[in-house]
Order: C-alpha cells, then structure tokens, then sequence
C-alpha cells in the first residue's frame, strides 16, 4: 500500500490491552486518511453524547498520505478527539517529527481508549509497543518530561509527545507539547490527563514506499525553489503578521474592545527578530524552515525562550491583554508551552478576566490580590501559573474556559467573552474580515482559524470587500472549508497553501494524493470526498445535539452589535440580518436543512453515507 503504513494501532488504558488491524482500503480511499479518517473512527466508535471526561472517549493520534514522505509541509500531525472546551468532535494539528516517526514505527493511526489506573506513558518502539509507568514523571513540566523519557528509553531519537502539569489538572485548554510544538487547541491534553496518560514515545525505522520516488523528488525540489522566494516566512516565520493585521485594522486589542494596538511595533517580528532571534527550526523534509526561536538574553525575563512566539500568540499574550514589552510576552509563551496551555485561549480567558476587573465585576480579592489591568504583562505571567495548577479562585475559574468562567461570574460579562461555540476566539477578526464570522460559526470546532480560513483569501482586498460586502462569502467558505478537509486529511502545513493553491480542493490536491499513493481521483471525486468528510463531522455534530441553533448563536455579541470603534476599519460588524442570509446561503450550497441544520437525506446519498443514522 503505497504512502501507508498499513496498519491502526490501539491501546485500552484500563486494559492494558494492545491491539494492531490493518489499515481498510475502504478507509483511506473513501477518507484519505487524518482527518478523514479520525472522523470515520470516532463516527463508529463514539456512542452519541459521549463524555470528553470518559474511558469511552477516544484519543487518536492521525497521520495521512503525506506524512513520511518528500511532500514538502508533511510534517504535522493530528491529535482527534471530542474536546471538554466545545463537548464536540475537535482535531488540534501539531508540527515536529512525530508524525513521521509514527509511520515509520508502523503505523498511521494511534488510537486510546480507556483510563489508566496510575500514570502511564505509551512507548511505542517499532513493532513492540509498551504501556509503562510515569509516576515519576507526573507533575513534570514538559520539557522536563521530554528528557525524562529520553533519558529512560536510553535514547534521544524518540520522538515524545506528553502534557504537562495543566492536563493533568484538567485545565479544559491545555495543550499537548512535542519538543518546542504544540497541538494546542481544544484541550485534548486533558484528556489524556484525564485518562492518567502522560506521553507518548515513539521511534522507528521503516520507509514509507511510493509509487514513483524520481517524481517526488521532482515535486518537492519544484515547491523547494518556490519556498525560497518567500517574501517573509523563512526569514520571520509568523511573527510579522502582527503589523500587517494591525494595519488592517483588525488586530484584537484588549479583549477585542478596539482592533488597532498602539504598541504593535515593539512586539513585531520586523522589530524582534534581529535582537532576539536565536535559532531557526523546521518541521520534517520542510523547506520552508518557518519555527524562529527567540529568547530573553536580560532582564527579569532573561532565559525565557520561544518557539516564534507565533503570530497567534503575539496577539494572544500581547494585544489582546495589552502586553507591549515584549519580554514578558515571550515568558508568559514560554510558560505556556512548559505547563502545557493552548497560547490563544490563556490569552483570550485572561482578557476576559481583565476587561471584568477593569469593569468592577471582579475584585481584587476574586483576582487573589492582583492588579489585573490591562497592559500588566507580570499579571499575565502570574495568572498562568495559577491556571496551570487552579490555584486560588482566579485559577480554578480561568481554567475552565472563558464561555463557562462568564457563565458562573455572569453580571454582563457574558457580552464580552470572546468565544464561538466554547472556543475561545483566534487572531483573525469576525468584525472586520466578516467572512470570519461565517467561517467561525458554521466550524466544526468554533473560534478556530483553521475551520474556514477565509483569510488567506479576504485580507487582500478592499475595506468595503472584506468587512462590508457579505453576499460572497458563503461560495468562499464553502470553498476553503472543504481545502481543509483535503489538507487535514492529506495531512499538510497551511503555510504551503499558497503553493498548492488555488485555496479549495483543486489538482494539485491530487498531485500529491497520486505522488503518495498513486490514487487515481478526479477533480469531482475529490471535491466528493471532501464533502463525504465534512458532511460525516456534521453528521457527528448532530448527532450530539448540535444544529442551526448553535450555529446562529455562534458569534459574541460584541461581535454583532458592537462596531470596530477606531482605525482602518472602522465601524465594521456582523450584522444579525446579513449573518443570517450568509448561513442560509452556506447551508444551500452544503446540502444542510435550513430549519435545522441536518445534512438531506439526498446529500447522505450522494455521498455514500446512505447509511449514517442522525
């Protein structure tokens, strides 16, 4: 089986059972693999209305075609699950080298079932895979872990993946960590917690084989001449995205109360990277080399390193809490990643908590004492250590998520905690890019920029064409919806979009699907398959309870009644009546029941879900 390993792996925690099956034909032809695949498993094997917080919930670890090839972008992985943040299915992408090492010990799934007794790590060494113990290693941070790990298993070519003290304390958004990635969003980290498993530890030494090398190679040294005429991610990565959105006009600032932050400069790439800067990194066989590590040489912050920090986490940690100095910026991302949180979420939940103080609906003494002003980047890196271990009132409220933390504190704080669908809001904006706020409501996992990623395409147009005009952006996240069920099925970097455009399922797509293995798909067969994945996740979606209602009380109201007050945008909104006409729009062209959001029985047929129960 060309650009497979061949085979699913399973553990059962609480069994301790191990169990390897051959990967189906039927599966990867119909879902690719990824995404897809993970989709099709979790469909099967999920009861509806599964706990996040269960043995029976499943935990897998997803690799594609790509993955353990020269596909350039192969190198990620992705962690699927149901999320305690959104109670719904959810897929956190990581980059690094353990998604290769995954194929090359044998396998293209990992799939976890049950709850281990006492802490336990997976070690997973080619053909023998073992559960073994991590009491040890519980309490750790994750660097530490890391080298633990290594340092047992007597070698340093594993590959680990593992939380750290936030999963372990259940910290609904903490964040899975492999070397200096991170599969950061929707909490998977604390199910694993949940289910007393650590790490995971992998090594092999198997090639994946394809059906023409010469050709790959080809296409890689192809994509490898285009990756070096980029104008800004080999040399900055992410980090210079920041002041082109806050040019825009549409950078979150203090908790998404204005879009324009005044102190953008001193945290842009274009400004840090020539003092900071300290190393480049690359995810496997990537040309593009986009991971720049940047570190604290002095000060109170000194040693405090960062992978980037990313653009998303330049806005989480910086704009959106008002944090200008960078240092503390890159100590609070540091932390992030040590105690295992998703960067975005801290950021957005301790905006939240700080527009609340700010407001007098939280008071120094619910605060535990701190001055939690926007703008207190010594607050910011205070308050992370208190959610990591829900320690104190702040702590144990912070880490529940900023939906639920409004719930409970409530007093009109609801208005602006800055979620769709429990997941806290990313770095692109629903007011003034307002093909986000479709994008993000009618997303499987919420407030992801992944889910619909209309920026690739709205950001270079016009004020009036992205933030005003709304009759074109269905047809347009219809489009990119379904490029990233292809990618994260296929499994490849976003970053390579560009170059594997144009930005919906297109022939490239079955470029790389043929060069992996050797699939012969036509252009209509893989929009097909792309539909069949999508269409199946909102099959699962239902099933749990979820439909229109969720989808049409998706956006803050911040985001629907409150304009962009200043700056290039100025008073852009998602306007209730025109958000409305977008999703009926959407759901014509999915083949979803307006009244109800349920994909038609037609639509089932057509795509060979004839079968699905909803």
């Amino acid at each position: 089986m060309f650009g497979y390993a061949g085979q699913i792996l399973k553990v059962d925690l609480e069994t301790g059972k191990v169990v390897k099956e051959p990967l189906k034909d039927e599966l990867v032809k119909g879902y690719i693999g990824g995404l897809g695949a993970s989709a099709k498993i979790l469909f099967e094997s999920l009861p509806p209305m599964t706990e996040p917080y269960s043995p029976e919930n499943v935990v897998i670890f997803a690799t594609g075609p790509a993955q353990g090839t020269l596909i350039p972008g192969s190198g990620r992985g992705l962690f699927v699950s149901k999320s305690p943040l959104t109670n719904r299915i959810f897929n956190s992408n990581v980059g690094g080298y353990i998604a290769a090492e995954l194929k090359f010990a044998g396998y293209d799934l990992l799939a976890i079932t049950g709850r281990s007794s006492k802490p336990a790590y997976i070690a997973i060494d080619g053909d023998n895979v073992e559960i073994k113990p991590a009491t040890s290693m519980w309490g750790k941070t994750t660097y530490e872990t890391q080298a633990m790990i290594k340092e047992e298993l007597g070698d340093k070519s594993f590959q680990v993946a593992c939380i750290g003290p936030a999963g372990e304390n259940l910290v609904k958004y903490s964040a899975i960590i492999h070397n200096l990635h991170a599969a950061g969003r929707g909490g998977i980290a604390s199910i694993l917690g949940w289910k007393r498993l650590k790490a995971i530890a992998v090594r092999g030494d198997k090639s994946i084989e394809v059906p023409d090398k010469d050709a790959l190679i080809a296409f890689y040294k192809e994509i490898r001449e285009k990756c070096s005429k980029h104008p800004t991610l080999p040399g900055y990565g992410t980090t210079v995205a920041l002041g082109t959105i806050n040019k825009l006009g549409c950078l979150g600032t203090r908790n998404w109360q204005t879009e324009v932050f005044e102190k953008a400069a001193n945290i842009d790439g274009y400004t840090t990277i020539p003092k900071y800067k300290r190393l480049d990194i690359a995810c496997t066989g990537c040309p593009m080399g986009c991971g720049k590590v940047q570190e604290v040489a002095e000060g109170k912050y000194a040693g405090a390193l960062a992978k980037g920090p990313e653009y998303e986490t330049l806005y989480a940690l910086g704009s959106l809490v008002g944090v200008g100095d960078f240092d503390a910026l890159v100590s609070a991302a540091r932390l992030c990643d040590e105690y295992g949180l998703d960067t975005i979420s801290t950021g957005v939940v301790i905006a939240w908590a700080m527009e609340c103080y700010e407001k007098g609906i939280l008071t120094k003494d619910e605060t535990d004492g701190l001055e939690l002003n926007f703008g207190n980047g010594d607050a910011v890196n205070e308050v992370i250590k208190r959610i990591a271990y829900k320690n104190g009132y702040l702590g144990n409220l912070l880490a529940r998520g900023v939906k639920e933390a409004s719930e409970i504190v409530g007093c009109g704080s609801q208005y602006f905690a800055m979620h769709f669908k429990g997941l806290e809001l990313a770095g692109h904006s629903p007011r003034g890019v307002k093909g986000w706020t479709l994008g993000y409501s009618v997303g499987w996992r919420g407030g992801s920029h992944h889910d619909g990623r209309v920026h690739d395409i709205e950001y270079p147009k016009t004020f009036e064409e992205r933030a005003l005009k709304y009759e074109d952006k269905p047809e347009i996240v219809y489009k990119t919806v379904h490029r990233v069920m292809i990618e994260e099925s296929l499994i490849t970097c976003r970053f390579f979009g560009g170059y594997y455009g144009p930005l919906e399922p297109n022939e490239n797509h079955l470029r790389i699907l043929k060069l992996t293995t050797g699939f012969d798909m036509t252009l209509e067969e893989l929009w097909r398959t792309a539909r069949r994945i999508r269409t199946l996740i909102r099959c699962i979606e239902v099933r749990d309870g979820f439909g229109r209602k969720d989808d049409v009380n998706a956006p803050p109201l911040r985001v629907l009644n409150e304009p962009i007050p200043e700056g290039p945008s100025k008073g852009a909104h998602a306007k209730p009546s025109e958000f409305k006409v977008m999703i009926n729009r959407l759901y014509d062209l999915m083949g979803w029941d307006r009244e109800t959001g349920k994909p038609k029985s037609e639509v089932l047929k057509e795509l060979g879900l004839s079968d699905v129960t909803i």
